[in-house]
């Protein structure tokens, strides 16, 4: 017995032609007759009678039939269920970003994409690169981007949407405002903001001052972005900072900045990581491929 057999019992009843059925499921007369025939065998018992031109239903056919109604009746919920939760679910993105990622490259994309898929529900959630990377493996997340260096990852995808150039920031008056380049060993010897640890600008400066043979002074650590520009705008202190991230303060006025000299690690930049073995939504790729338009219009990648 299936829903196709149940929904042929409740529609004899309401048509009495078995050619009115067939019109209703979309299907021919002879296909219709044998599942009738099929599903008096399978009980045991007849369900249907001819009576001058009508099909009509037996005793045992009406017995069947307040349950073929209820069961076609649910069937037809649940189908509807189904679809609405998948069609809620094509209208749903979820990132996980890095902090960085999250503050200064997100939300212009995030904006854009709002406005173009106005139905469409936006979650951003904010992590390290190593636990994002572990939510993606373990499918607690889908898509994720990432700041800083590109790693090999057997189970990840990683397509790098934007170039990044990492800089040394200071306030308006400190003594590099006056130097066009000052040296590792300078550099090294001024107090330092420092990222926490695990994000991409903390292993950038960790890989500056390795290749470059200097200690840094770490006078304070945050694992706050925005903390950190404001505890550089407060005095002496210096920090290494996204480009991407001062450009708002660089147009004020309220933070200089100046490329770091010495021995620099390989560029890094933002990227999009999902697992190979996952295809994106048309909302995700959707969001892909404006992260990527929006990095070479403000020439960046």
């Amino acid at each position: 017995m299936n829903i196709l057999k149940l929904q042929i019992v409740v529609l004899i009843e309401k048509y009495k032609k078995v050619t009115d059925v067939a019109a209703e499921l979309g299907l021919k007369q002879p296909t219709v007759s044998f599942h009738m025939k099929s599903l008096e065998n399978e009980l045991g018992t007849p369900l249907f009678q001819s009576r001058s031109g009508r099909v009509l239903l037996t005793e045992a056919g009406h017995a069947l039939h307040q349950y073929a109604v209820r069961i076609v009746a649910l069937a037809s919920e649940a189908e509807r269920t189904v679809k609405l939760a998948d069609s809620r679910s094509r209208l749903k993105l979820a990132i996980g970003a890095s902090a960085i990622s999250a503050a200064y490259l997100l939300p212009a994309a995030l904006a854009g994409l709002a406005a173009q898929y106005p139905e469409t529900e936006i979650t951003l959630s904010e992590a390290q690169n190593h636990v994002l990377r572990e939510q993606l493996r373990s499918r607690k997340l889908q898509l994720a981007v990432l700041h800083g260096y590109e790693q090999a990852d057997e189970s990840l995808y990683m397509s790098k949407i934007a170039d990044d150039e990492t800089v040394l920031i200071f306030a308006p008056g400190h003594p590099f405002d006056a130097k066009d380049n000052p040296g590792p060993d300078e550099i090294s010897r001024e107090p330092w903001i420092q990222h926490a640890p695990g994000s991409g600008l903390r292993e950038f400066s960790d890989r500056w001052a390795g290749l470059n043979g200097v200690r840094v002074w770490n006078r304070m650590e945050t694992d706050s972005p925005e903390a950190v520009k404001q505890l550089v705008m407060q005095g002496n202190a210096v920090a290494v900072f996204s480009k991407i991230g001062i450009a708002a303060e660089i147009e004020t006025g309220s933070l200089c900045y100046r490329p770091l000299s010495g021995i620099l690690p390989d560029r890094g930049g933002f990227y999009l990581a999902w697992r190979k073995d996952y295809v994106l939504t048309e909302i995700q790729q959707a969001f892909a491929d404006s992260l990527v338009r929006r990095g070479v219009q403000h020439g960046v990648v």
